[in-house]
């Protein structure tokens, strides 16, 4: 698809699952371009549908948005990655578990997976107990019971 095509396709007011309904690996270097989108909403959507697509590819892109310096886009990398069957890299993994916004941590607390090393699992474990946010800790909690 072209870039207006994926822009009018993600900007349904109210988005449902078929909203994401063809787009493939062949979309991915678009949507990369769409993560850059200056409204965080569309730039969010674009994530949601690379986690859809799935794959090296769209989980490197994902990786990379979790650096940006929009909360609201490092949110959605967290969730988007907590919803589907996907893992982050560690180093990206362990920046949104360390992240300032509670936001964040709450979804990366529910986005680590059993292919994630031991640092995030310790760090999950510390977060469970210490995070100062009640919601991070019982995602932290309930993430290291899923993970036994």
């Amino acid at each position: 698809m072209t870039a207006e095509e994926l822009r009018t396709k993600l900007s349904m007011i109210e988005p449902t699952e078929a909203m994401y309904d063809g787009i493939g690996q062949g979309d991915i270097p678009v949507l990369e371009q769409i993560i850059s989108d200056r409204e965080e909403w569309m730039a969010s959507r674009a994530i949601f549908a690379l986690s859809r697509v799935g794959g090296p590819a769209a989980v490197n892109a994902i990786a990379r948005a979790a650096a940006d310096q929009r909360s609201p886009v490092r949110v959605a990398v967290a969730a988007a990655v907590s919803q589907r069957a996907l893992a982050l890299p560690d180093a990206a993994l362990m920046n949104l578990l360390k992240d300032q916004d509670a936001g964040v941590r709450k979804f990366a607390t529910l986005a680590v997976k059993p292919e994630n090393g031991v640092d995030a699992r310790t760090l999950l474990r510390r977060l469970a107990t210490e995070d100062a946010v009640s919601t991070v800790r019982d995602n932290a909690s309930e993430t290291l019971r899923r993970l036994q």
